[in-house]
């Protein structure tokens, strides 16, 4: 993201992180409230890369209560970063960007320049630029009028809750089984738009890499 993008994110981003649960928890048939006690940094990755990223917010929130820093403000960035795609996947493309903004800006906070966390914050900032740009082209033009919208503050405050519940990203995997994002209005607008992708975002990291950021 370029700076006007940041500065666009960090501006608007109040969500409290203890309301997480209130504010994005499955019912209780769904979901156990101890469902993340007892849980590993390990269990927690896979959660992530399974693509159960509600669990996988579970097993970092008892994490992040635990830790501390740095490795708290990591846990916090990567539980985010889960959040985030909870968000997108359930249609809610304004919550995704401030969770994934957020995310994104604390594993930025760590001033890593390799490793597989590194490697995270990179597919996570191509993920979110892949997400604000195509909300922007779907909520620019309108009824053969185009507004020139661009990573600005303001443009990010005219997409509002535009397309909300509207299913406009799915999952494709390719031959070699690596998962994309495509962003696919068709579906849900019946647009001409070709589909356009991003690599769906991993972490390869493990508990000892956690241990080695301290």
């Amino acid at each position: 993201l370029n700076s006007n993008s940041n500065k666009a994110y960090g501006s608007i981003h109040t969500t409290n992180f203890k309301s997480f649960r209130v504010l994005y928890r499955y019912s209780a048939k769904e979901e156990d409230d101890n469902d993340g006690e007892n849980c590993s940094f390990d269990e927690a990755v896979a959660l992530f890369n399974e693509r159960a990223y509600y669990k996988c917010h579970d097993c970092l929130e008892s994490l992040w209560y635990t830790a501390e820093e740095p490795t708290r403000t990591l846990i916090h960035g990567v539980l985010q970063c889960a959040v985030g795609f909870y968000h997108l996947f359930n249609q809610n493309h304004k919550g995704a960007m401030m969770e994934l903004g957020e995310g994104l800006g604390k594993l930025r906070k760590m001033n890593l320049r390799s490793g597989p966390f590194h490697e995270f914050e990179n597919e996570i900032s191509a993920a979110l630029e892949f997400i604000y740009r195509t909300q922007i082209e779907l909520a620019a033009c309108a009824d053969d009028i185009c507004l020139a919208m661009d990573q600005s503050e303001r443009s990010y405050q005219l997409l509002g809750d535009y397309a909300a519940g509207q299913q406009l990203y799915h999952l494709e995997s390719d031959h070699n089984q690596i998962m994309y994002i495509v962003f696919d209005p068709q579906r849900s607008y019946g647009s001409d738009d070709k589909s356009i992708k991003v690599k769906l975002p991993t972490l390869n990291a493990t508990e000892e890499h956690l241990m080695a950021c301290k």
